[in-house]
């Protein structure tokens, strides 16, 4: 019973964890669909682009251990 209760909680914080990392990686997709669409400035908009792109980067390197551990932890439990 325990096995199946940690199984669903690594299940539950994988997908939540997923999903924050698709949110981050669609959020750059968006501020580089942004870069693109100002022309008004594209060396400025590049700069802003690159500076967001990096914060974001950051955030998912910081979660990338988190879900391989996890992943890791889930193998082991259901075999």
């Amino acid at each position: 019973m325990w096995t199946i209760a940690t199984l669903e909680k690594i299940d539950q914080r994988l997908h939540h964890l997923r999903r924050v990392e698709a949110s981050y990686r669609a959020a750059i997709r968006r501020a580089q669909q942004a870069m693109r669409q100002n022309t008004a400035d594209p060396v400025k908009a590049k700069k802003k682009f690159e500076k967001f792109r990096a914060k974001y980067e950051r955030k998912i390197d910081r979660l990338q251990p988190k879900v391989k551990q996890l992943t890791h932890e889930r193998a082991e439990l259901k075999g």
